[in-house]
């Protein structure tokens, strides 16, 4: 019996919960309102917009296009720099623009995104452009190296088909006067004339061997002039066009109407019914 009546003391009475809230409608009405007209006044008048852009940026690469292309920097360093110079990870609050993140594609050894947030999309492309410059800048210095290398391999590979070139004309030379003297001396000498004969052969094998030393010297050459072109040496750049929203990230005015609407709802509840409460109690004193 004792139980019962424990139990029923402690049942909520929905009934006088509704009529509590009807009695109080007005201050739920007046509390909700306000909050949700301030959030409206901020969404709508005091928050600035907040605008995003996103861009694809390629790191250079030298020996582009070949089995022994190699990008200028390792992609996972590139955004590790970027985010502590941009200061990317840092809780201190930043000047707008800023960078908001920096992301690389799944399986991509050359290719990463950078986020900039500002007050504007023209501030925000041009914060990107700078970024972009800046890295070319910092890879110029290296490919301007790899160019010299490259150029110096180049002068010493002419110089070496040019001697080569030079002993061929010599060997050709030599081979043919072999040759003729073997007919004026044949029928005088034959003896002498088989000993020019073996230094014919000689002579023929190393013909053979510089005219296979030059083709392969020209083939150099051409490779390393090939190397000097664009199509093999690529500077850091954007890839595409610029991603532009017109319309802002922040503040998201919808979302932040709800939020205030269904918080100034719940609010005035706990306020009306705590209101209660205490009238409650200071009728039972």
């Amino acid at each position: 019996m004792n139980q019962k009546k424990y139990i029923d003391g402690d049942v909520i009475d929905l009934r006088e919960l509704i009529q509590t809230i009807k009695k109080r409608k007005k201050l739920i009405i007046f509390v909700t309102g306000m909050i949700t007209l301030l959030a409206i006044l901020y969404a709508f008048v005091l928050a600035k917009p907040l605008y995003e852009v996103k861009a694809m940026i390629e790191i250079g690469k030298i020996d582009a296009g070949t089995k022994d292309e190699m990008p200028l920097d390792d992609l996972q360093d590139v955004k590790q720099k970027l985010e502590y110079l941009y200061g990317v990870s840092t809780k201190k609050r930043r000047e707008l623009p800023r960078v908001k993140a920096i992301s690389i594609p799944r399986k991509s050894n050359s290719f990463f995104y950078v986020t900039v947030e500002s007050r504007d999309n023209s501030s925000a492309i041009s914060y990107i452009n700078t970024i972009t410059k800046k890295l070319e800048h910092d890879y110029a210095q290296k490919i301007n190296a790899h160019i010299d290398t490259q150029k110096e391999l180049l002068k010493l590979t002419q110089h070496d088909i040019t001697v080569a070139q030079k002993n061929l004309s010599n060997s050709e030379k030599l081979l043919k006067d072999y040759a003729q003297k073997i007919l004026d001396i044949t029928h005088k000498d034959a003896a002498l004339a088989g000993l020019f004969s073996m230094q014919i052969s000689d002579v023929q094998s190393r013909v053979q061997k510089l005219q296979s030393y030059i083709s392969e010297l020209k083939e150099k050459e051409y490779e390393l002039k090939l190397s000097l072109t664009p199509l093999k040496i690529k500077n850091t750049t954007l890839i595409g066009e610029i991603e532009v929203s017109e319309n802002p990230v922040q503040p998201q005015k919808p979302l932040i109407v709800i939020v205030a609407f269904i918080t100034g709802l719940m609010f005035s509840l706990f306020l009306v019914f705590f209101l209660s409460f205490i009238q409650g109690f200071k009728e039972e004193a």
